[in-house]
């Protein structure tokens, strides 16, 4: 009998750990506001096209008015904890995982000069390299300058 009782408690506390709802709460982008501003460069993030964002392990998001932002800000704190990654596409301005996005080098006048952009597949990077050539050299940083 106090064996049937174990494996009872013992089943009833596995079930209760394997629960869909116990599962933590998948990591989502933020919406971006007229009063948000850069996590990097301190400007507003006004154009959604060029727009990005961390989500902290803590939820706290972090919001980027450019791409060349985004990157700086990781180089500068490389112990981040980072869940989720999020850029704007640029043309439907929908919110990509960063690791499902293509990172396109243009000619777009971006906020802060980056010239970078985020589209979802190789064919609309290809249109987009096309219609808006990069005319940085390998040396240029194009990253958050304010020269």
């Amino acid at each position: 009998m106090r064996t049937e009782l174990r494996l009872l408690a013992l089943a009833a506390l596995a079930a209760q750990f394997s629960t869909p709802g116990c599962a933590p709460p998948a990591v989502k982008p933020v919406d971006i506001h007229p009063e948000d501003a850069c996590a990097n460069c301190r400007m507003a993030v006004s154009d959604k096209s060029f727009a990005s964002e961390i989500i902290l392990q803590n939820g706290e998001a972090l919001k980027f008015d450019d791409l060349g932002c985004l990157e700086e800000y990781r180089k500068k704190e490389p112990a981040a904890k980072i869940a989720a990654i999020y850029v704007s596409d640029y043309e439907t301005k929908e919110w990509l995982p960063f690791e499902k996005s293509i990172i396109v080098e243009t000619g777009i006048a971006t906020p802060m000069g980056s010239g970078k952009v985020a589209v979802k597949d190789e064919a609309q990077a290809k249109t987009i390299r096309e219609k808006y050539p990069s005319s940085k050299s390998l040396t240029d940083t194009g990253c958050c300058s304010t020269e």
